[in-house]
């Protein structure tokens, strides 16, 4: 009998060194976050493209999909580089200055695809599915980060006595340590208070990008190579990983309502 194997799966076993941003779990758990808060016109159309699947079950396709020939283009979409210290006007000029495909440049351009109704019907279902995880992808700080270490994967590190890195342990790490669900985290991360809310999605794209990177300056400073972190770690910064996560969802959510509705 034929033994069937899940992309993710696959690329894992062929490219061992590939790191997917919040892992599986966390754009899952952005996705059904989102799922929560559309609007019942744009959940209308999200079934209308994506069928049986959901915003939770896509969000990882575009890592599975990134090693692929069709799709190896699509690598820079998930992260942007930017020196550390500047502050946001300086940042946002950068940022907008950027030639080289990265995310913020991604992200526009498949929302521009996804709005644009007499684009083909396959055309938008994939820049539905770029854009579920890019939102992810840039909330993730160590995808908002510098060139010179990978986005910290060149920062190694010990966590409670195993070896890792710090872009690893951003990406899954400490969301492994909860053990819980991405099921359980939506339910769990998905209260932010209304007025907070409301915030999140009134903040421009730009506003989202430099929360990701005030946050990737102060861990940079925290654990450069070589450091050992213990439980203090995980219990001082859970809580930016569950705001960081619900800030996704809720702004996907924003997003796709606006694009779709």
């Amino acid at each position: 009998m034929p033994v069937f194997i899940r992309p993710a799966l696959l690329l894992l076993l062929l490219f061992p060194h590939l790191v997917f941003a919040w892992g599986a779990e966390g754009h899952r758990t952005v996705g059904l976050i989102a799922e929560r808060h559309l609007s019942r016109k744009a959940a209308r159309q999200v079934k209308e493209l994506l069928g049986s699947e959901t915003l939770a079950s896509v969000s990882t396709w575009a890592d599975e999909v990134r090693s692929t020939p069709e799709y190896k283009s699509t690598a820079p979409w998930h992260f942007v580089n930017l020196p550390l210290g500047l502050e946001f006007p300086a940042f946002n000029e950068q940022l907008k200055a950027k030639t080289e495909p990265n995310a913020y440049q991604a992200l526009n351009d498949n929302i521009r695809i996804l709005t644009d109704k007499k684009q083909p019907r396959d055309q938008r279902i994939v820049a539905l599915k770029f854009v579920v995880h890019i939102v992810g992808d840039i909330h993730q700080p160590m995808h908002i980060s510098r060139a010179e270490d990978k986005g910290g994967n060149d920062i190694q590190l010990q966590f409670q006595g195993k070896g890792t890195n710090l872009h690893r342990l951003w990406d899954s790490g400490l969301i492994q340590v909860q053990n819980l669900s991405y099921q359980q985290m939506a339910a769990n991360y998905d209260h932010p208070e209304k007025r907070t809310a409301k915030i999140w999605r009134r903040d421009p794209m730009e506003q989202w990008l430099f929360q990701s990177y005030q946050l990737s300056t102060k861990l940079y400073a925290e654990a450069p190579t070589g450091t050992t972190l213990e439980e203090q770690y995980y219990t001082s910064h859970i809580e930016d990983v569950r705001q960081c996560l619900s800030r996704a969802g809720i702004r996907l959510a924003e997003v796709l309502n606006k694009s779709l509705d």
